[in-house]
């Protein structure tokens, strides 16, 4: 899955949007005066990464943005409440990327006092990631063991344990609270930032993911496919309380989050990186091909440098699968977008050498593995004629789209697509309040099927429009997940550009043709029954 220094006062706008309606229907209605007030926004000096002249296409008026707030109101860092994916209403794109937003400031935002009684939550200023409200999903149980079935973990987070990194199994009885991380992407590449961190993936799932893994592991409910509806959220949320639990956010239905994250005091400054404590495993570095892990932890200061959001939302079974990165991971090479004026316009490839992933935006090498992770023993090894070092890293489509082609139903040309996503960047990132750490975050996309059909693992194009491809950003690829698996930013054809094209299997919407991990969460817990943690 998948950012020129500007310095402009404040421009108003007024724009009539022509918006193109998609095959869904929708869900909700709004007022006349609610509309007006999306056509106007305040165009500021928000982000460098951002135009601020661009097409406001997808803007989020001020009441709106106003009611995220728990408090109604917008503040510093302030407790933003999350979409509510039952009542998701689907007109067309821009409701697909507000969603998006509005998930990734609620799981950013300081846990909700209110959803707990614990001093020691509300002391050390944990986020919503880390509340019991979520769970880790451990990497492969016994990976080594060619005999075993692959199973992994949910490990309940408790409050009052610190967190681990780490690449060996810690079962739920520990006295410590562990986080898992991967050290490998899903190509099986391993990834070191330019200041010299590995870079550590940590997979996570809400409750209501956990509950209803736990009720299909009991044949308690069906296995069909993720919730979407109220009738399924209720089958789930009557199995939970059976259990003697409460489901902190219900309406977010399920949800899975995969995060990426570099050590904080490699960055020197890590102000503007949202952070945790974890401990993290460390290595005897053999030689410069070769790292082996040891048995020690070392409790770290973690900074996020990227998350994935999936979630699944009504009339989406297939899920809703969005990203977001930190805005100085990795240079953009060039792209296109409308201005205010509906003329394109060219955003130059990006320069500097000071990127988290890139120290030399002029060299024309990057993309390239430099070293793999082997899950089976935990090692870290060098490709072939490189050796255990930082690579070069850039942004081949910056907002999900390439440069030829139609990208979805909606827009015609990339510029339009990649102006609705840089207009929801600059709406949402010019209201928070300077000092928030999630005003350093950029929405890079989201993808989904028309109708959510099962997808079959093939983009829209203009000559390919049937039921199961993947709209919105279909070519979206994170500069710290999905690093050398980017798309060619010349062509819409490229095979298997979408995120579905792992995330698939024979069209099919059950939970196992779409998540990596929850058949093997599922082989665990037929074993282990998932133990509750919160009452």
């Amino acid at each position: 899955m998948k950012k020129q220094i500007l310095k402009f006062g404040i421009l108003l706008t007024t724009l009539v949007i022509a918006l193109s309606s998609c095959k869904q229907k929708d869900k909700h209605t709004t007022t006349e005066d609610e509309n007006m007030e999306t056509l106007v926004e305040a165009v500021i000096p928000i982000n460098t990464k951002l135009p601020a002249d661009v097409l406001q296409s997808c803007v989020i008026g001020q009441a709106e943005f106003n009611h995220w707030f728990e408090s109604g109101s917008i503040s510093k860092n302030g407790i933003v409440t999350p979409a509510n994916s039952v009542t998701f209403g689907h007109r067309n794109n821009c409701d697909f990327y507000k969603w998006s937003e509005r998930m990734f400031l609620w799981i950013a935002s300081p846990i909700n006092k209110n959803h707990y009684n614990d001093a020691a939550l509300i002391e050390n200023q944990k986020i919503v990631l880390e509340s019991p409200e979520f769970y880790t999903v451990s990497p492969i149980v016994n990976p080594g063991d060619p005999k075993a079935d692959q199973k992994r973990d949910l490990i309940p987070h408790e409050i009052n344990k610190p967190l681990r990194a780490s690449t060996s199994l810690q079962k739920r009885n520990s006295p410590v609270n562990m986080i898992d991380s991967e050290e490998g992407q899903a190509t099986g590449d391993a990834l070191m930032s330019q200041q010299g961190s590995l870079l550590y993936y940590i997979t996570f799932v809400n409750d209501v993911y956990a509950q209803l893994l736990n009720g299909i592991s009991t044949n308690s409910l069906p296995s069909n496919e993720f919730p979407t509806t109220e009738a399924q959220l209720e089958a789930i949320k009557e199995f939970t309380s059976r259990e003697g639990l409460t489901l902190k956010s219900p309406n977010t239905l399920a949800m899975e989050i995969k995060t990426s994250w570099v050590e904080a005091s490699s960055l020197g400054d890590f102000s503007n990186y949202i952070t945790i404590d974890a401990e993290i495993p460390t290595y005897t570095k053999t030689s410069t091909t070769l790292w082996t892990p040891t048995e020690k932890h070392v409790v770290k200061k973690l900074a996020m440098v990227g998350m994935h959001i999936v979630g699944s939302a009504a009339g989406h079974p297939e899920m809703i699968w969005a990203t977001f990165e930190h805005n100085n991971n990795a240079p953009n090479l060039a792209y296109e977008y409308l201005n205010s004026s509906n003329q394109t316009k060219t955003v130059q490839a990006e320069t500097g050498n000071d990127w988290l992933l890139n120290n030399n935006s002029a060299s024309n090498t990057y993309n390239k593995s430099h070293m793999k992770y082997t899950s089976t023993d935990g090692t870290i090894k060098a490709t072939e004629g490189q050796t255990i070092s930082a690579s070069n890293t850039k942004m081949i489509n910056p907002f999900g789209v390439g440069k030829i082609g139609v990208p979805n139903s909606e827009n015609t040309t990339a510029a339009a697509s990649n102006s609705q996503v840089i207009s929801v960047n600059n709406s949402v990132l010019g209201k928070l309040i300077d000092g928030d750490m999630r005003k350093n975050y950029i929405f890079i996309g989201a993808t989904w099927t028309n109708d959510g059909a099962g997808p079959n693992s093939e983009s829209y194009s203009a000559n390919n429009t049937v039921n199961g491809v993947a709209i919105g950003t279909s070519q979206l690829a994170n500069s710290t997940m999905e690093t050398y698996a980017q798309v060619g930013s010349g062509s819409y054809f490229d095979s298997h550009p979408s995120c579905f094209a792992c995330h698939n299997n024979n069209n099919g919407l059950k939970p196992e043709d779409l998540s990596h991990v929850y058949q093997d969460i599922l082989n665990e817990l037929e074993d282990q029954l998932l133990t509750p943690v919160t009452k």
